[in-house]
């Protein structure tokens, strides 16, 4: 008994190690991309993807949409510091409360208008609808769960609403590897055109940003899960 918790205690410090390198890598990858992505849209620069110029609230939409994103992305992942959440629980509220207010709410909402009008075609509307959908299911189930001091299904809630959030720096890391995985084909089955190229990578990324994170995070939940069931057991 004693040699099965003299193994797990190693174990156990390890994974808070990796949990902890994890917040760390995506707290500075989701800056990174808020502030290489956001300040083209704030400065009124042309967008990357399609506006559609006979829809004059499109692009308004879309830049509050790339704001309340944003918000999210610099306010989310501190709310899994450790730290923050022992030391300063004052602190942990008013994150969560702007990351759900000022970030998730607005920023799903709008989303959802801008995935009507994307012009990358039907199958990243569908998918950008439901990221929309699932990331104010998410986050509700997380308030409601925190109301009711329910905070082992707070911090599941929260994490499938944070894999919901990253999907936003997956989703350009995907699209600069399939672009580039894509790139000896050019001229060949292309016939030279880059857009097209483009289209199928866009569309490739925002699959797979969106259905990765969302397994990733289902299955370190589960496998959390029956670690917990086991050291329960023992």
């Amino acid at each position: 008994m004693s040699a099965t918790l003299t193994t797990r205690e190693p174990n156990a410090a390890k994974r808070r190690r990796r949990g902890r390198i994890a917040v760390v890598v995506v707290a500075i990858a989701s800056v990174a991309i808020v502030l290489s992505a956001l300040p083209p849209y704030l400065a009124g620069m042309e967008p990357r993807v399609g506006i559609r110029e006979n829809v004059p609230l499109h692009l308004p939409v879309l830049v509050a949409h790339a704001v309340a994103g944003g918000i999210a992305l610099l306010v989310g992942p501190f709310q899994f510091f450790g730290s923050i959440r022992r030391r300063h629980p004052k602190v942990h509220r008013i994150l969560g409360r702007v990351y759900l207010l000022g970030g998730i709410l607005p920023g799903a909402l709008t989303g959802i208008v801008v995935a009507v009008l994307t012009t990358a075609g039907p199958i990243a509307l569908v998918f950008f609808v439901f990221l929309d959908v699932f990331w104010l299911y998410s986050a509700a189930r997380a308030y409601r769960a925190v109301r009711a001091r329910d905070f082992a299904a707070h911090e599941r809630w929260m994490l499938r609403s944070m894999a919901a959030t990253f999907a936003a720096v997956m989703l350009r890391v995907y699209l600069g590897l399939f672009i580039a995985v894509q790139l000896p084909l050019l001229e060949g089955f292309y016939g030279g055109d880059f857009d097209a190229l483009f289209s199928v990578a866009y569309t490739a990324a925002i699959v797979g940003s969106i259905v990765l994170n969302l397994l990733f995070i289902e299955i370190y939940l589960r496998r959390k899960g029956s670690r917990t069931i086991s050291a329960g057991a023992a």
